[in-house]
């Protein structure tokens, strides 16, 4: 039996839309071993079968290695809350693709495994922060990923305000629209770069100044219930900036001083929808595997 541990992740932050996404230290926790029938449990009912995420990802990475595939076992234990823009695809996808490799004890090759990992989820974002850890920028030319990683300041603090509904990504991507103004481009681009200074030398008026998205925050966040509450209640209370985390409807909070938390809670309670506030670090371990006789 192996297990596979993969981080949440948080993709665009802002103004890295669909190219940049750092890895949370919220986990999900996968077993796997042979067995003489498919079993899959540890998720909801209609997702124990052949077509649950993390299978399928296993079987698409068997036949890329050649490998006839062989019934499975397959425990999830996740604390990464489904449909919330915190990676749960992300990490199901990493946990397959790995776990064809490891089974079958071959050596792990990082650039088809992200290759992999970006066919199924259809973009890296998501993947190569929780393949890799840390803040992670990718981006695909032809058939080759390309991931850079970025270091972030210690002075920086985070926190995740999960909601009690959900965002589905398909709903996300409609919002957007199909053409953007030049300048919101050029603006976004140029925000980017420096903000990735930002985070690493730890400035903190710069990376105000540089998280400010033009190309998808403004639309998506019409789909998130209380946003502007939430987005007051945080900015009152000392973030940088709010931040929705993928496709939404996780909101992620960037801090430079002691976050009130207890101040925060307090306010949470008195909107409508539950939201629950999860302190976060940045996890710079990435997946990783364990081997057990267990």
């Amino acid at each position: 039996m192996i297990k596979i541990t993969v981080p949440a992740s948080s993709a665009n932050l802002g103004v890295g839309f669909d190219c940049l996404g750092v890895a949370l230290d919220v986990y999900a926790e996968f077993s796997f071993a042979y067995s003489d029938v498919l079993s899959i449990s540890g998720c909801k009912p209609e997702y124990q079968n052949e077509n649950n995420l993390v299978y399928r990802s296993f079987i698409h990475a068997s036949k890329f290695l050649d490998l006839e595939p062989k019934p499975i076992t397959i425990h999830i234990n996740s604390d990464i809350p489904e449909a919330r823009g915190l990676g749960s695809s992300a990490s199901c996808v990493v946990a397959g693709v790995l776990a064809a490799y490891s089974l079958s004890n071959t050596p792990l090759n990082y650039d088809n495994i992200l290759y992999l990992c970006t066919e199924l989820e259809g973009h890296p974002d998501n993947v190569a922060p929780a393949f890799l850890g840390g803040l992670i920028a990718s981006a695909q030319f032809n058939d080759q990923i390309y991931t850079q990683e970025y270091s972030v300041h210690s002075k920086f603090s985070f926190i995740t305000l999960v909601p009690d509904f959900e965002v589905a990504t398909e709903q996300a991507r409609k919002v957007l629209p199909k053409t953007v103004q030049h300048k919101d481009a050029v603006s976004n681009q140029t925000k980017l770069l420096f903000a990735m200074e930002a985070f690493a030398q730890g400035d903190s008026l710069l990376l105000k100044n540089c998280l400010d998205d033009a190309l998808h925050e403004p639309y998506r966040m019409k789909l998130i219930h209380e946003y502007e509450k939430i987005r007051a209640i945080l900015e009152e209370s000392g973030a940088l900036e709010i931040l929705i985390s993928g496709s939404g409807p996780t909101l992620l909070g960037i801090f430079d001083t002691d976050i009130p938390t207890s101040v925060i809670s307090t306010r949470l309670e008195e909107l409508e929808y539950k939201w629950t506030l999860n302190h976060v670090r940045i996890d710079t371990r990435g997946a990783h595997i364990c081997l057990t006789n267990i």
